[in-house]
């Protein structure tokens, strides 16, 4: 067998060409015209079609759209100008209690009217249609300012029909995360989402430092469209707080702001409390002891610190935090146990109770008020244990205090702490009593401060 050069190759190839009969190159040619022609004319007719459907659907979807619109504002018009019966002919429901509620909706519209400054002009900010479901975002106007409120529709044969509250019609679900942190909400939400979620990605993990958290958990927040009045914790998923989408509660949202000062604060204090939880390790304190009282103080100090709102200066919890740090604030959380009395700051802060720098008006408010408690709950052993049983004036005053249980609580104005004649700490409790200024005196025995006087 003979080996064939590249020049005898290419010349070979070369005469093959140039023997192909000219009408098989021409017919060849035509086939893969034909071949290239059919292709994009199929191509174009999947794209005409393609933009006739969408157009239809587009066409259709607009039309239901603009029908809803009409359908609105027609329901719009029906609160302003009073009209009940062509109100109630725009809601349906198999539901004859809702349909009640309408009634009592429509009649609370018709009192703000008279008494406040209503706008209601059929002013709809947002619409979308799914199918047979309608949803509308309706601006109103309250003595000058704005509010949004959501309603839902269903498309009967006979028309747009305003109907009970579709919540699996609330729009696509987004996420906002951090590492610590994840906030999910749906459309409807958005604002509000993306606004808490800037929020917690500060406060949470500020205030699990600030409590001495072992670890900080993973925060997962809700927004859902439910009935709920206050966030609330998730029962079985513990990090997860589920907070109700304004629109989805009552007649109106305020829209003048994303968060109303209302949720905010709501939200802190469910935040801080339960970093409280995670940093004492799950403590339930006895409510008439203490640990309750603290930390409830240290809870709401968080909670204001979070929003900027209150005034933390004026606290136990903030004279704690300036004078001893978040040192001394967790150093308390983590040795309190669900009976501790106050003796327990001297053993957390390791220093003599009576001298610490602390805002005392507020614990000894809570001393004179749980005093009236314990006597209604009919705790006599608690009762008697707040008091100086070694002083027989202080044993004077507690059983008349015990015959008149419904004795107002003095209000606590000032307090010093000195001192006294026999050696032993005391703390002048300046109060209004009555009306009247009087001085409690309360001595520090055994660690512990009882009323002496």
């Amino acid at each position: 067998m003979g080996i064939k050069l590249d020049w005898q190759v290419e010349a070979d190839t070369a005469y093959q060409r140039a023997g192909e009969d000219p009408e098989q190159q021409r017919r060849r040619r035509q086939q893969g015209l034909r071949l290239l022609f059919f292709t994009l004319g199929i191509i174009l007719a999947v794209c005409v079609l393609a933009g006739v459907v969408w157009n239809r659907l587009y066409t259709v979807d607009d039309q239901l759209r603009r029908e809803l619109l009409s359908t609105v504002q027609a329901e719009d018009a029906t609160l302003r100008l009073g009209d009940y019966a062509q109100f109630i002919a725009i809601q349906r429901s198999a539901n004859d209690i809702w349909i009640q509620e309408q009634g009592q909706r429509f009649k609370r519209y018709q009192d703000l009217k008279t008494k406040s400054n209503l706008v209601i002009d059929g002013t709809v900010l947002n619409s979308e249609v799914d199918g047979q479901r309608g949803r509308a975002l309706i601006l109103e106007t309250l003595d000058s300012k704005p509010y949004h409120t959501v309603w839902f529709y269903w498309r009967f044969p006979e028309g747009w029909r305003h109907v009970p509250s579709d919540f699996t019609f609330w729009g696509n679900s987004e996420s906002v995360k951090s590492d610590t942190t994840v906030v999910n909400y749906s459309q409807v939400d958005a604002e509000l989402g993306q606004a808490l979620a800037t929020r917690v990605q500060r406060w949470w993990p500020t205030g699990c430092a600030t409590l001495g958290c072992s670890k900080v958990p993973v925060l997962t927040v809700e927004i859902l469209p439910n009935q709920r009045d206050q966030p609330d914790w998730e029962p079985s998923q513990p990090e997860t707080l589920i907070v109700p989408s304004p629109l989805s509660v009552g007649d109106r949202a305020s829209a003048d702001v994303v968060i109303s000062p209302t949720l905010e604060d709501a939200v802190a204090k469910a935040l801080a409390d339960h970093e409280f939880s995670v940093a004492s390790n799950k403590l339930i304190p006895t409510q008439t002891a203490d640990a309750a009282w603290l930390r409830q103080m240290i809870v709401e100090w968080l909670a204001s610190a979070f929003t900027g709102r209150g005034d933390p200066n004026d606290s136990f919890a903030q004279s704690l935090n300036d004078h001893y740090g978040s040192a001394g604030l967790s150093a308390v959380v983590h040795a309190l146990t669900p009976t501790s009395d106050i003796g327990i700051l001297g053993t957390a802060l390791k220093q003599p109770i009576e001298s610490l720098a602390l805002d005392w008006r507020t614990f000894f408010q809570w001393r004179l008020d749980i005093e009236k408690t314990l006597l209604q709950n009919n705790d006599i052993n608690g009762f008697q244990a707040l008091w100086d049983s070694a002083n027989p004036t202080a044993l004077a005053q507690m059983r008349q205090r015990m015959i008149n249980t419904t004795q107002a609580t003095p209000q606590v104005q000032a307090v010093s702490i000195s001192t006294g004649q026999d050696g032993v700490a005391q703390a002048s409790v300046k109060v209004t009593a009555n009306g009247q200024p009087a001085t409690i005196i309360f001595r520090l025995v055994n660690r512990q401060w009882k009323r002496s006087g």
